[in-house]
């Protein structure tokens, strides 16, 4: 059984993700892919304490789910796998990791960042980011609940006028 869903949602493990996403995708396991909570031993445990007991959690580096990917060892179950910003999604697809589509969940308002939905807001640089990643052959679709509608990214900043035309 594969990785579900690639998910971007800077919250990472929240209500949204363990009662909505886990629940729809029949996941078995949620992973965090990050390397700043991956390294602080209180962070890590905050996050693995919002898991419910029957849902199983990993948090690691990015270079370590980078490895694991590679090696599939996250075959034998459904993985839903969370990182908190489009930087590091970026990251692992340069180094080969073949993510054809990820769900944007949740990036907030910063200084700084557009609103492009309610529950997505982006800086100039993640735009760029995004849209490399589209050069790069991954979609991305906003949806914060499995029930709300599927909203593509690249369409929204192109109907926004942010800086971004579709090829």
């Amino acid at each position: 059984m594969p990785i579900v869903l690639f998910r971007l949602d800077e919250r990472l493990i929240h209500g949204q993700v363990v009662v909505g996403w886990v629940s729809y995708l029949r996941a078995h396991r949620l992973v965090i892919l990050n390397d700043r909570v991956a390294s602080t031993p209180w962070e890590k445990e905050l996050y693995l304490a919002c898991v419910p007991p029957e849902l199983k959690a990993s948090i690691f580096s990015l270079e370590e789910g980078f490895k694991k990917i590679s090696n599939a060892e996250f075959e034998k179950e459904n993985i839903m796998v969370l990182l908190d910003n489009p930087l590091d999604l970026l990251r692992l697809v340069k180094k080969g990791v073949k993510i054809s589509e990820v769900n944007v969940g949740g990036m907030h308002f910063k200084d700084g960042r557009k609103q492009i939905l309610p529950y997505i807001y982006l800086t100039a640089e993640e735009i760029a980011i995004f849209k490399e990643l589209f050069q790069l052959g991954t979609s991305c679709f906003c949806q914060d609940v499995p029930t709300a509608e599927k909203k593509d990214l690249k369409r929204l900043l192109e109907k926004l006028s942010f800086g971004y035309t579709m090829p």
